[in-house]
């Protein structure tokens, strides 16, 4: 009976593999002798395997070789996936990660309506009491999460923030500054802006058109995260921002 079990598992396994076998050769029509070389085979097993594919509409038989290709069930999936998996739960996952590597807080915050707001966070065993809570809104001109968000807005958007929040000239003109310098180097890290001893690195998490929808932050005390290395831990979130962005672009599009 254990025996049995095992094989329908392996013929499971080796459905998959066939229908993972496109994507991973770039390939648009598969033959029967070419899926199984590629994956090792038998050609016998090969064909029933694509003959149960075929009959469940996984692959689409058309050509005049012969040949096959995914059938529309792959595409319904898809959808499916899309739309029950939310890019807060595809960031979620990275920032359990980010948490685990470090062991310092990890926080997301999302721009909604003009607003930066706390969506999500996950907490690190050390002691560290700072302003960011999941649904609490947050400040557009102090500190890394909302600069970061803030930089990459449209400029009629960042004007109108920089005269509602700062009255004194020459404070707009500083922070305009920094915002030019937090966009060339594509992260803003802040110290003590708006909590004392606190120290954040926040990196924007954009969609195609370049505004940033959320931005993602480290935050700790200011010695430890010193102590564990600032910079190797803006160059882990500059990269795992990176494939986020890659990621979501197929649930943005």
């Amino acid at each position: 009976m254990e025996e049995k079990s095992t094989q329908r598992i392996n013929s499971v396994a080796r459905a998959i593999q066939v229908l993972e076998l496109y994507p991973k050769l770039n390939a648009q029509y598969l033959g029967v002798s070419e899926i199984s070389k590629a994956l090792g085979l038998q050609k016998t097993s090969t064909f029933y395997i694509v003959k149960t594919l075929l009959s469940m509409g996984w692959l689409i038989q058309e050509t005049p070789n012969g040949k096959y290709k995914l059938g529309s069930r792959i595409l319904r999936v898809s959808a499916m996936v899309s739309q029950n998996v939310t890019a807060e739960e595809v960031i979620l996952e990275e920032m359990n990660r980010l948490l685990n590597q470090y062991n310092e807080d990890v926080v997301l915050t999302a721009m909604v309506d003009g607003l930066p707001i706390c969506v999500e966070k996950v907490h690190s065993s050390n002691m560290l009491r700072i302003q960011s809570k999941v649904g609490r809104v947050g400040n557009l001109v102090r500190g890394s999460t909302g600069k970061a968000l803030l930089a990459w807005q449209p400029e009629d958007f960042i004007q109108e923030t920089l005269e509602e929040k700062l009255s004194d000239p020459q404070e707009r003109e500083q922070l305009r500054n920094n915002l030019t310098q937090i966009r060339q180097q594509g992260y803003c890290i802040s110290v003590s802006e708006q909590d004392a001893g606190v120290m954040s690195v926040a990196v924007p998490i954009r969609d195609q058109s370049g505004v940033a929808r959320y931005s993602l932050a480290v935050v700790g005390e200011e010695k430890r995260m010193l102590a564990k290395g600032i910079d190797s831990i803006r160059e882990e979130l500059v990269n795992t921002v990176y494939q986020l962005e890659e990621s979501l672009r197929l649930l943005w599009e």
